[in-house]
């Protein structure tokens, strides 16, 4: 087992399912320190997650401690600066592409003429019975 399988399949391991793939995720463990700080690594994180106690190195306390009398300060972060001109270039980009979308879906196809001739009436008849009016064509010139 090479360390890039390893890592692949950690999670399998971690779950503990399989005891075949654990033995051979333990074999790779004794044989390889990078793999094994990575699997260290991870358990120690798991266990602070899970409340347990943490153990701050030695020293920190004491650094901490000079830290808070010196009353120093966490610097404000630079804010990102951009160009006023590439802003500019930027803006009238996004307007040009937005009116060219528009323009494309505000476009119409031109109307359709009707390809059926209009039927002309002359003069309703009233009929007796239903239906009570009729319609008749009138012969063309």
């Amino acid at each position: 087992m090479d360390c890039r399988d390893f890592r692949r399949r950690y999670t399998a391991y971690r779950d503990q399912h399989d005891p075949e793939l654990a033995a051979e995720m333990d074999d790779h463990l004794e044989v390889c320190p990078a793999c094994a700080a990575y699997d260290r690594a991870v358990r120690e994180g798991v266990e602070a997650l899970r409340g347990e106690a943490i153990t701050p190195s030695p020293g920190f306390l004491a650094r901490l401690e000079a830290r808070i009398q010196s009353g120093e300060t966490v610097p404000d972060p630079i804010p990102p600066s951009l160009s006023p001109w590439v802003a500019t270039a930027a803006t009238a980009l996004v307007i040009l592409l937005v009116a060219l979308s528009l323009k494309d879906l505000m476009v119409l196809p031109p109307p359709v003429a009707a390809e059926v001739q209009p039927m002309v009436i002359a003069q309703p008849k009233i009929l007796p019975g239903m239906p009570f009016v009729v319609y008749e064509r009138v012969p063309r010139p």
